[in-house]
């Protein structure tokens, strides 16, 4: 399928915004790479680590289970990469365990994640 810069674009911004509502409150955060270029830092002390994701498939397959475990599986199978310091990713993958999202929250981001297209 051949998607417009501007969907792209669009899918981008809306799933930035979902970052910034699940990891903005971590007390050790981290930077994303979008799969359209843009940059987003998320958390109260941001690590010099950069989760990039290759496509809206592979930010999708990871948020709808944001935990350490996700983001490890989905390196491991190639669908998003990271930049920086093993060790200091390894902290960001611990702080991840702060999320604590209410069943409702949960339900909500998943509806809007799945609800993201190109």
């Amino acid at each position: 399928m051949n998607t417009s810069p501007a969907r792209s674009r669009s899918a981008a911004s809306a799933a930035a915004e979902i970052l910034r509502r699940i990891f903005g409150n971590l007390e050790y955060g981290l930077n994303f790479r979008m799969w359209d270029g843009s940059r987003l830092s998320v958390g109260r002390e941001v690590a010099p680590v950069t989760v990039i994701f290759t496509s809206l498939a592979a930010f999708k397959r990871v948020l709808l289970s944001p935990e350490a475990g996700a983001f490890a599986e989905a390196y491991c199978d190639g669908a998003i990469d990271f930049e920086g310091d093993l060790f200091e990713a390894m902290r960001v993958g611990d702080s991840l365990d702060e999320i604590d999202l209410s069943v409702t929250r949960k339900l909500i981001y998943s509806l809007r994640i799945w609800k993201l297209s190109e």
